[in-house]
Parts: structure tokens; sequence; C-alpha cells
């Protein structure tokens, strides 16, 4: 062993003291991963005595995921060439088996040492995270709650609750985007208003649960009846709105017959009872305001009533 003058062994001592007194476990594997050094503080972490591990891979106290990781990182920097050295330390987060067979969470530093063309040994420290990594797996548990919850808030702002259909405050939303479209490139768009025809006699007569029932049931045979591009809105009790984008009044007229053609001859399970729509049909108008526009189409809803209902009507 070569001499150390006085500064030297003074150095070497307070090396010494450090690397014995510190919590992380300071470590020492040449290019096959074998450990030539292991701090005593690994006892306390792991339970295991520094002779336990040296002369030892460092693959065998690793869960298979962590092993299989290190094992491409290691080959990732044995494969750097001499002009391409890793001289910047890299962090790993990887799972050691401790000598009771528990499992903890350790932070990885490691920083391989070159000379001349090749990687000589690796010197790194290992540092106890689990409580990080738990405290990590709590905020991603909080998170994904979080994110599920606000996903129900944006269901409830903008779907009716019993049917599905989206709700009337929506409707101000979509609409101005096709109104927008309309003026910019004269995109043409229509709405549909319908309602159920004799929906107060329906309910009193077989309950209000079925007839909630109906109306779910009307909801989901439409949407499945419309383009995806479509929107069906609830605009209030049996009163819909379907907007149609891209829809000319000729072409928005044979969807409202279609819609009305599938709910008459849908079985609502109600005895000789049948189910019926009253359609308003109507197209935006340039310059028209929204609320013009779906008076316009309630109007001809109203004309479909008075005509004998089962009816669609364009305004």
């Amino acid at each position: 062993m070569m001499e150390m003058n006085h500064d030297q062994y003074d150095e070497y001592i307070r090396n010494k003291y450090v690397i014995e007194n510190i919590k992380d476990v300071v470590w020492e594997v040449d290019r096959n991963l074998i450990f030539t050094f292991v701090s005593p503080a690994v006892k306390a972490m792991t339970g295991f005595e520094t002779d336990d591990l040296l002369g030892r891979s460092i693959l065998e106290f690793l869960t298979a995921n962590s092993k299989q990781y290190i094992f491409t990182q290691w080959n990732g920097m044995m494969q750097d060439k001499a002009n391409e050295p890793m001289y910047k330390s890299v962090l790993y987060d990887v799972e050691f088996i401790c000598k009771d067979d528990s499992t903890l969470w350790c932070e990885v530093c490691v920083k391989p040492i070159f000379k001349n063309e090749g990687c000589l040994n690796f010197i790194g420290t290992t540092r106890d995270v689990s409580e990080k990594k738990q405290l990590d797996q709590r905020l991603k548990e909080y998170l994904a709650e979080l994110e599920l919850k606000n996903m129900q808030l944006e269901k409830l702002a903008n779907l009716d609750m019993l049917t599905g259909a989206y709700n009337r405050r929506r409707y101000d939303d979509f609409v101005s985007t096709e109104i927008e479209k309309n003026e910019i490139y004269g995109s043409p768009f229509s709405i549909i208003m319908f309602d159920i025809d004799n929906f107060k006699e329906i309910n009193d007569t077989i309950g209000h649960k079925k007839g909630d029932s109906i109306l779910q049931e009307i909801t989901s045979l439409i949407i499945h009846t419309l383009r995806v591009t479509d929107k069906l809105f609830r605009w209030g009790g049996d009163e819909f709105v379907i907007l149609l984008p891209d829809l000319d009044l000729r072409n928005a007229m044979k969807v409202a017959v279609k819609v009305r053609e599938a709910v008459e001859a849908y079985d609502f399970d109600i005895g000789d009872k049948k189910i019926t729509l009253s359609l308003g049909v109507g197209s935006y108008v340039l310059n028209e305001k929204p609320d013009q526009f779906v008076n316009r189409v309630d109007n001809a809803l109203l004309k479909a009533k008075i005509n004998g209902k089962n009816k669609v009507e364009q305004s």
C-alpha cells in the first residue's frame, strides 16, 4: 500500500468517517456488476452484512422487473464508445430484496469510472425511497380520483342526467360554433324540435317511472338514428332539439321523417298504445339571432301538433 502523508491520511480518515456514518449505502461494483465494496449502512437498510454482498452480483438482490431494467441500462453504458463516455451520474429507481425477503424501493445514483478506453467499474449510492414511492402512489391514486370526479362534474354540467342527451345549456355552445361556420364558410345547418305526442296522458296512465323509461329509450333510439356529428339536446320535459351540422332544409326534413318513423315503429312495451312525435324543422338563415331561429322552428312544431300530431312540418 502506498504510504500517505499527514494531509492524505487526514483526508482518508474524513472520507472513511463519512462513508461509515451516512444513512445512504455507498458501494462499488466491477464491470460485471459484482460488489467490490459496500459501506456498513447496508445492514440498517437491508439487513445484510457487508460480507453478504461482497463478491456477489447486484442483480441477485433485485426483483425481476428491476433486474431486467438495470441489466438493460448497464448494457447500454458498456456499449458507449471511449469518446462518448457517460461521465455524468445517472439515477435509477430499483426494487431491492432485503435479507428477510421484503422489498424496498431504492434510488440508485451511479457513476461509471473510465480509464483509457474502457470502463473499470461503477461507484454509487443507494437511498431508501420506499416512503416517497408510497406517497407517489397515493398521489397517482388521488389524481386519478380527481380526474374521475372532474369527468363526472363535466358530465353533470353538459348532460341531462335522466336521458344522457346534452342539456339545454350545452346547445348554446354548439349552435354558436355552427353560426360562426355559416358566417365564415357559408356552411348550412338545421335543427329539429320535437316532443312526444300526448305525453302527459301517457304519464298519467302508465306512471312517471315508465314515462322516464320512454324518454330514455327515445333518446337512445334517436342517437343511433343520427350521424355521429349530430347532437341531441333535451330541451325540457318531453321536448328535444336535434342539431344537424352541414345539412340544409331538404336533407334535415329527411332526417326528421326518419326519426318520426323510427319512434312510431318502436315497441315501447305499453300494450296497444303507440308513441309518436311531432316535429318542426328549420335551416338557419344568415344573421338570424339564435332565439329567433329556435322560435321559428318551435312554431313549425306547433303547426305539426295543430295538424294532427305524428307529423313533420318545416318553418
